[in-house]
């Protein structure tokens, strides 16, 4: 899967691992992963086998969330006027949060180094969060002039 590895737990049997898998992009999201995600949870719950799933990041980082330069430069999921962003945007970054809610079987985020902005709405989403000490959490929508449009902020509550 693009932007993604799945592996079984080396040493707890039932459980996932499902890995965010750009460090060099701080696994900020692509459309490509957002993709890979979705399937993977959708086959994780379809595994009887699985009992849990653990996401973790790659690298230095939990998840950067969006991809700055892709924001930047206005391709993939940030293509287009506002008109093709909103929908863009529920066709992509609002899948997850509609299928983190769906899932029926825990999810654990093993958050290490950075989670901002939807990287930390992603950890915020799934029923338990273990730190590292090295774990730094960043709601920086505001600092980009964004309003956050990933669903996450309703996990705060």
């Amino acid at each position: 899967m693009a932007d993604l590895t799945v592996s079984p737990h080396p040493t707890a049997p039932h459980t996932r691992v499902i890995t965010l898998d750009r460090p060099e992009a701080r696994n900020a999201y692509s459309d490509a992963m957002i993709d890979a995600l979705c399937a993977a949870l959708d086959d994780a719950e379809d595994d009887d086998d699985v009992r849990v799933v653990v996401l973790r990041g790659a690298g230095p980082s939990f998840s950067a969330g969006g991809d700055l330069k892709a924001m930047q430069e206005r391709s993939g999921m940030f293509a287009g006027d506002s008109a093709r962003l909103r929908v863009a945007y529920a066709r992509t970054i609002q899948r997850v949060p509609r299928r983190l809610l769906a899932f029926d079987k825990p999810i654990v985020a093993a958050v290490h180094g950075h989670a901002i902005g939807a990287g930390l709405d992603l950890a915020c989403m799934c029923d338990l969060r273990v730190a590292a000490s090295t774990a730094r959490f960043g709601s920086t929508f505001v600092t980009l002039g964004l309003v956050p449009g990933d669903g996450g902020a309703a996990f705060l509550a």
